[in-house]
């Protein structure tokens, strides 16, 4: 009968010692309308899910019954992307609370957040990469293009530089002569454009 007593006298210092975080989503140019937010996709949790609460239809929630600790505070939404916020309740019931997020040393607190809380939507969440348009800059940074486009140049400009060099020795003529014969050989080796358009 002792232990009995004992355990619901712990029971009740547990709930009184307990403190209800409360706070509010507010509207802002993401989320102008908080009572479009679907409260079954919606969800504010601590620490996971160690403590967890829905979203009423004016943006407010209420966490009951929350032990003093440090706690991680999320909205989990499929909609949109919410800041993470640090919750710290004392014994005397205090609440601090400051922005974080991933890969901050927890001991760093960042930027304070007022109490009862107000978050604001930080963007809508995107699941899908938006398929990119052909770009012809694009084609001009390709390694290959840039190759054809030297060759190009090189067999444009060799019969001229050809003609002004005639009156060079030979062995500099047969040089630049090899070299123009290389670069048509690299040329002809490259495959064509529509060859680089089918393999895509």
């Amino acid at each position: 009968m002792k232990l009995f007593g004992f355990y619901i006298t712990s029971l009740f210092v547990a709930i009184a010692s307990a403190l209800n975080i409360q706070g509010k989503i507010i509207p802002n140019a993401v989320l102008e309308d908080v009572s479009k937010i679907d409260s079954s996709t919606t969800r504010i949790v601590l620490n996971g899910a160690q403590y967890t609460a829905h979203i009423q239809s004016n943006g407010e929630f209420n966490i009951p019954h929350v032990q003093p600790g440090s706690y991680l505070l999320e909205v989990q939404s499929i909609e949109h992307v919410y800041p993470k916020i640090r919750v710290d309740i004392s014994e005397e019931n205090q609440v601090q609370a400051a922005y974080t997020g991933l890969g901050i040393d927890w001991n760093q607190r960042g930027y304070s957040v007022v109490y009862p809380l107000e978050i604001q939507a930080k963007a809508e969440a995107e699941y899908f990469m938006q398929r990119q348009g052909f770009n012809i800059m694009g084609m001009f940074k390709n390694p290959m293009m840039l190759m054809m486009g030297f060759s190009a140049i090189m067999m444009f400009f060799m019969p001229k530089m050809m003609k002004s060099l005639q009156n060079m020795d030979p062995e500099a003529a047969n040089e630049i002569s090899k070299s123009q014969a290389d670069a048509q050989k690299m040329l002809s080796d490259m495959p064509s454009l529509s060859q680089m358009f089918a393999k895509r």
